[in-house]
């Protein structure tokens, strides 16, 4: 499993980007992945269950232009 810690940018919220993640990755079928926006500190968490290079690339393309940092862990 892999998790990452998504740091939104200010222009963004969390929980609207968590929600725009979630419908991308229904499109291309990953159930397999957990996503938390949380609010409070404007970060969306995500985790990948199992070891998906195409969710985890999905997961990363998508989030590009809106993170402004990425915690992997």
């Amino acid at each position: 499993m892999r998790n990452y810690r998504f740091l939104i940018h200010e222009q963004y919220q969390a929980n609207s980007i968590a929600e725009d993640l979630r419908v991308q990755l229904d499109i291309n079928r990953f159930n397999d992945v957990n996503i938390l926006p949380v609010d409070n500190r404007n970060e969306v968490l995500v985790q990948v269950f199992e070891s998906n290079g195409a969710a985890e690339e999905t997961v990363e393309t998508f989030m590009q232009d809106y993170q402004k940092g990425i915690v992997i862990e």
